[in-house]
């Protein structure tokens, strides 16, 4: 089925990406209703229950749906896994526009916490009795009822100038606390349900980018908006994070980090994948476009085929992958008076990359000295005794380069 087509390309990407996470890293995946629960199951799977963050709810349109038999479709799902969430710290953002309205008046505590506003702190949950005490007022009454806390804790919020009161006469509660901008560092728990932005703005914000008119000319018709991807690049990362963008769309992820590097004097980088035809026309185009400096490369032909080197590869691309995988160290072409299959020195053992025989003829053609040698070679035609004597290792091509890339994936 289309479902089941679906998760067996994610699958291994998903896979893929949890390894490439650091210890404290997290993965935000964007997804609609028609994949949002089986997503959440091999999610569950490759990052584990434990490590479950959120699934949040981002208001995607305001309007529409006027032609839909059945319920207007407003909102997509976000969901949120840590690597392992032992790792990741206190979660928060900061204070949205639309709440900073609120806090309106002034005190002495002005200069180190802001303004504030204040609500009544009798309480309306049900009855516990832990939480009724009398609370005396300044004109020597008393009001006894349930409150938002412990009396211990009212009498600190007390001393702490954080209790405000008002005339019982003129307020139907006369005990209020205070709720100041610059508590928390002037920072709120991210809500699950996001209204930060809609698909529309990020239309617009294409359209500008690519001095666009009409959103009917866009070629790309689902951009993701940049303040969305803007909540979880500056909560989630520090100065000098790696993002990675595993299915870049338009740039978007890029963009964010592009502009908070600006605004924060900080050294985020980016890595951008997208495998349409679009990729460097609009993903790439679009982060040129904003100032971003970055390096684009292409991806190649697959380095196997029904369980075969790929032919159409070059030999040379093959030993740059091999000694990738087994050195975790960049590939460059040795320079050294060796055999063709020569691929280097790596902690005093030596690579060669033998698309033959390994047999006596070829140890012949080795020039190079080391402590021990890996060989790949197609098959083996020296006795085990000789190659354990001389520490040489023999690993068969294709098999043991594929279980590099299983392992990998």
């Amino acid at each position: 089925s289309r479902h089941d087509k679906w998760l067996c390309m994610m699958y291994p990407r998903l896979k893929l990406l949890k390894q490439l996470l650091s210890d404290d890293g997290a993965i935000f995946i964007s997804i609609d209703d028609n994949e949002q629960h089986y997503l959440r199951d091999i999610c569950e799977e490759i990052f584990g229950t434990r490590n479950f963050l959120a699934e949040l709810i981002w208001k995607k349109k305001y309007t529409g749906g006027k032609g839909t038999k059945t319920f207007v479709d407003y909102h997509e799902y976000i969901l949120a896994y840590a690597a392992n969430i032992s790792q990741i710290g206190e979660i928060s953002m900061d204070r949205p526009e639309s709440e900073k309205a609120k806090f309106t008046q002034e005190d002495e505590y002005i200069e180190e916490r802001g303004k504030y506003y204040t609500r009544p702190l009798k309480s309306n949950l049900d009855p516990r009795p832990t939480l009724v005490y009398p609370i005396e007022l300044p004109d020597g009454t008393s009001v006894t009822t349930q409150w938002i806390c412990a009396k211990s804790t009212y009498e600190e919020l007390l001393r702490d100038g954080r209790i405000e009161f008002k005339n019982p006469r003129s307020s139907k509660y006369p005990v209020y606390k205070k709720f100041y901008e610059k508590d928390a560092g002037g920072k709120v728990k991210i809500p699950s349900i996001l209204e930060v932005t809609s698909n529309n703005d990020a239309k617009e914000e294409l359209k500008s980018i690519f001095n666009i008119k009409s959103t009917r000319d866009l070629t790309f018709k689902t951009p993701k908006p940049i303040k969305l991807v803007d909540i979880f690049v500056r909560n989630f990362t520090n100065k000098n994070s790696l993002v990675l963008d595993a299915f870049a769309g338009s740039g978007t992820t890029a963009h964010a980090v592009i502009n908070l590097n600006a605004e924060d004097g900080g050294n985020r980088k980016f890595i951008l994948i997208e495998m349409e035809d679009y990729a460097e026309t609009i993903t790439a185009e679009r982060v040129r476009r904003v100032g971003g400096n970055f390096d684009f490369y292409e991806v190649g032909e697959p380095l196997f085929v029904d369980g075969d080197i790929n032919p159409a590869v070059d030999a040379e691309q093959v030993r740059a992958y091999v000694w990738a995988m087994e050195t975790s160290t960049p590939y460059v072409k040795p320079d050294a008076d060796d055999c063709a299959a020569f691929m280097g020195v790596n902690k005093d053992t030596a690579y060669y990359f033998h698309e033959g025989a390994l047999d006596y003829e070829f140890l012949a053609t080795m020039r190079t000295r080391a402590d021990s040698y890996i060989i790949f070679a197609e098959t083996c035609a020296v006795g085990e005794e000789f190659l354990n004597k001389h520490k040489i290792y023999f690993k068969k091509i294709p098999r043991d380069i594929i279980k590099i890339w299983a392992d990998e994936i």
